[in-house]
């Protein structure tokens, strides 16, 4: 075998045992199903754009949201959140996108040093873009 060959062989074997240590953190976590955006930390509602208003804010679970690609009202949000679990140091939510391509995506947080951190997903920035809304 050409020892470059070995070189990115020995990095592919590694990858998946540091990634396994960073998921066995989060499995020691108590464990809790989140209820409500309230439920969660500060710093996750930040990066979820809970302060936001209008269409790039986004609704707590059961709240209103616009499921479609029609705006007809600028103060519903298009995300919602739909539910999740929340640890100490690992949280995973489940978002609910609206528009054209309807779809729910993963999101996980991860606690690294005093600071909430999005390890997975998309975040509002880079979610779908909203068209501009057409007033009759």
């Amino acid at each position: 075998m050409k020892p470059g060959y070995a070189a990115v062989l020995m990095l592919m074997l590694a990858c998946p045992a540091q990634s396994r240590a960073q998921d066995a953190s989060c499995d020691a976590d108590d464990r809790a199903a989140v209820t409500s955006l309230d439920a969660l930390p500060a710093q996750v509602q930040d990066l979820l754009g809970r302060a936001r208003p209008g269409i790039a804010g986004i609704a707590d679970i059961g709240g209103k949201f616009n499921p479609s690609d029609v705006i007809l009202d600028q103060t519903v949000p298009m995300r919602r959140l739909i539910g999740g679990v929340a640890g100490q140091r690992c949280i995973w939510l489940t978002v609910e996108y609206g528009g054209v391509g309807h779809y729910e995506k993963k999101l996980e947080y991860r606690l690294i040093v005093d600071k909430w951190v999005q390890t997975r997903g998309a975040s509002p920035e880079r979610a779908p873009a909203v068209w501009p809304v057409i007033t009759r």
